[in-house]
Formats: C-alpha cells, sequence, structure tokens
C-alpha cells in the first residue's frame, strides 16, 4: 500500500492482520473496509481455520495476500512473527518503510490508514530520521488521554500527543525487522515489542489525533474463553518479567486482583464474568459477577 502527504515522496507500507476464531466477523468487516483488499495487506490465520475463512471471506480477496501456519497454542504472538517474517521473505525487492500492525476488529477508514503512516514518516522528518512509534487515537482516548492531549504537537499536517498505545500502531520497517516476538508473549505482543524498542534506545511514542479507529473488547474469538485468555495473560506477563526484568519490576510490587480470584475459585467451581480485571472501570468484585455467560472451571 501507499500513503500520501503533499509535497513529500510516496511512502510504501504494509498492514499486518492476524486473525482467529472470527471469519464471520472479518467478512463483515472487508464489506465496511474494502480497502483492506490491496497489496500490501497480509492476513494471517490458523491452518486449522483456514478452510472456514476461505470459504466466508478469503475468496473474494484479489490482491490481499493470506499467511497460513500453525498455531496450536493460539498465541497472538506467534501469529504476528510469522507476519513479521513473510514481509522480510516476499516484500525484500521493494521493502515497505512502514508497518501497520493491528487487529482484526479494529476499525478504520483509508483516510486514517494514509494519516497514521504519513504522520509517523513527518514525525520521523521532525526527528531527523530518529525513530518513532506512532498509534492511532482511539475514541475513548479523549477521557482516558486527557492529561496528555493538552501536549500536543502539529507536526506538518498531523497533530499528534506522547503516549504509548496499543492496537493500532505504525512501526518503522528497519527496526521492526531487527526484532523477533517469542511465542509465549500471547496477547501481550505489543508490550513486549515496545519494551524491546525501549531496550533498544526508542524513546518517541506518539498518538496521532488524526487517525481515528475503535475497537470492541472481548468479541467471541481471538484469545479465547475469559479463562483461557487469563492463563494466556499470566503466561505472557512471566514473559515479559522473564525478558525485561527491571521494566516489569518497576512497578515495585504486583497487583492481584483477590475479590476475583476468590469468586473465580468458588466453591461450586463456577463464577459468570464478561472480561477480565485489567482495563474494566468496574471494581474487580463486579466484573466477576457480571456478564450472562456461566464460565465452569477444569
Amino acid at each position: 500500500m501507499i500513503a500520501t502527504v503533499a509535497g513529500q515522496p510516496d511512502i510504501p507500507f504494509c498492514v499486518l492482520i492476524p486473525t482467529r476464531g472470527r471469519w464471520d466477523l472479518l467478512a463483515k468487516t472487508l464489506k465496511k473496509m474494502p480497502f483492506l483488499d490491496s497489496r500490501g495487506v497480509y492476513f494471517g490465520v490458523q491452518n486449522d481455520e483456514y478452510a472456514k475463512y476461505a470459504y466466508t471471506c478469503f475468496d473474494g480477496l484479489r490482491h490481499a495476500r493470506v499467511v497460513a501456519y500453525d498455531n496450536p497454542t493460539g498465541s497472538v504472538a506467534v501469529a504476528r512473527e510469522h507476519l513479521r517474517k513473510d514481509v522480510l521473505r516476499v516484500a525484500h525487492v521493494q521493502m515497505p518503510k512502514y508497518a501497520v500492525v493491528t487487529d482484526d476488529n479494529a476499525i478504520y477508514t483509508q483516510e486514517s490508514l494514509n494519516n497514521l503512516v504519513a504522520a509517523t514518516s513527518e514525525y520521523r522528518r521532525h526527528l531527523n530520521g530518529k525513530t518513532v512509534i506512532m498509534a492511532g487515537m482511539h475514541n475513548t482516548a479523549k477521557h482516558f488521554d486527557r492529561n496528555l492531549i493538552p501536549k500536543k504537537l502539529k507536526v506538518g499536517q498531523f497533530t499528534s500527543y506522547p503516549n504509548v498505545a496499543m492496537i493500532y500502531q505504525c512501526y518503522p520497517m528497519d527496526l521492526y525487522a531487527r526484532y523477533r516476538y517469542p511465542a509465549n508473549a500471547f496477547g501481550l505482543d505489543d508490550r513486549h515489542f515496545f519494551l524491546w524498542c525501549i531496550s533498544q534506545g526508542v524513546r518517541d511514542f506518539r498518538v496521532c489525533m488524526d487517525a481515528p479507529f475503535t475497537k470492541s473488547r472481548y468479541q467471541p474469538g481471538g484469545q479465547g474463553s475469559i479463562l483461557e485468555r487469563a492463563d494466556k495473560c499470566g503466561q505472557a506477563i512471566a514473559c515479559l518479567a522473564t525478558d525485561f526484568p527491571q521494566y516489569v519490576g518497576c512497578t515495585g510490587t504486583l497487583r492481584i486482583p483477590w475479590q476475583f480470584i476468590l469468586q473465580m475459585e468458588s466453591s461450586d467451581g463456577t463464577f459468570t464474568a464478561d472480561r477480565l480485571v485489567g482495563g474494566s472501570m468496574r471494581k474487580e468484585a463486579t466484573v466477576a459477577r457480571s456478564g450472562t455467560l456461566r464460565i465452569k472451571k477444569r
């Protein structure tokens, strides 16, 4: 794909989207976002789900590339590593300058995508070539980033503010080519990459206000059930703490959601929850009682 900004050369980039258990959702997404059927867009899918995706949405693709792989643990990090390596293998003749790394349930426009890449390129020029990681602006950022947005800066045509943000991100390919995802980073793949970036001397992380996007949390598929997500998250935290002990240990302690765990380990072996505690605006005991799905522990 090509991003454009007035008065500057075209900017080649790729878009990397792993997907799991969401063939029906992705089919709907592609109808909303037909621009994703373009050269430079890579969809990653597990071999055991390939037929379902081919039937529902991949048969209609004409230009996007589909990368299939084995991923028995359902690790997001494994999926992202296969996509990263495939770009390096396929695009070595004309390597894209940037990689947009995002999720299968993130929603954005073609203009937003163009702005995300162009803003990254413009800000890198502003830094005289130094590395910057740029993320899009989630629709909840006006609330959660309200103390950071006043620090915004306009560079060229694009406005951004300093923050480390997830889900819809743009990485310089010369940096991304040197990284490798560990399989046990699971769904904390972005955190592992960002900590690695910091260890490599990267200091500039920003959010582009001209690249809006939305995403629904805890949709079916992805990392699996609530308990599967909890297990994978625990293993991923161990991975981050092993690889970057000082960074992870900067909290000085480990927050344990005691009330959630006690309800999870209730005497009858069942509990109700619609999400994990992290990122929720509700108290942990309330989270454990919410939802309509009754979860039975193995």
